[in-house]
């Protein structure tokens, strides 16, 4: 076993750095963690002291998709949880269901709670699984759910003040359309009865 002060936020972090361009390594003796771009000279230390170092891998899609079917199962409004079904089966599940919910703010937010508490989950038993342990309690940093949640909750404003503003601004738009295109929003924000 290795006894190891983990930097948590940091570790947390790289399992959620999805991108081929960047890897991250989890220093074994003074853990901290290091988000390795293309050329960066620390990949030589890496590669030339590979017991010094874990490699963090981003959780497998496979994990991912169940916590998405645990998630939508644990939704009470059926007629949500009927769309998200559809939504999560065959290739393109994961746009689909964040597409639905930028619709869905109080589901976004309990999605990225939900995804939050698995993380963090799966960033304890990856610690547990590479034979470290732990000097320090975890601290997860919560501010990230926070701004990630504004993050998402700008790009749908923005998604939707561009659909509008390109329905608007063309002149084209009858009385009949805009009303089409109020009722189709206000149904996916599920603000009227279908």
């Amino acid at each position: 076993m290795i006894e190891l002060n983990i930097d948590w936020q940091g570790l947390y972090a790289a399992f959620q750095t999805n991108t081929a361009e960047y890897k991250c390594f989890l220093d074994l003796e003074s853990g901290k963690v290091l988000k390795l771009g293309p050329g960066d000279p620390e990949h030589e230390k890496v590669k030339s002291q590979p017991g010094a170092f874990r490699t963090v891998e981003v959780v497998p899609s496979r994990i991912q998709y169940q916590w998405v079917s645990e998630f939508v199962k644990s939704i009470e409004h059926e007629s949500i949880k009927s769309r998200m079904e559809a939504a999560i089966n065959g290739k393109g599940a994961f746009r689909r269901f964040k597409d639905i919910l930028l619709t869905l703010p109080d589901e976004r937010r309990r999605w990225f709670e939900f995804r939050d508490r698995r993380m963090r989950v799966r960033v304890t038993e990856w610690i547990k699984e590479n034979g470290i342990t732990p000097t320090n309690e975890p601290t997860w940093g919560d501010e990230m759910d926070s701004s990630e949640f504004a993050a998402e909750t700008a790009a749908a404003t923005e998604a939707v003040a561009s659909i509008v503003r390109k329905a608007t601004t063309d002149g084209s738009l009858s009385d009949e359309q805009a009303q089409k295109i109020s009722v189709a929003l206000l149904e996916a924000f599920q603000m009227i009865p279908r």
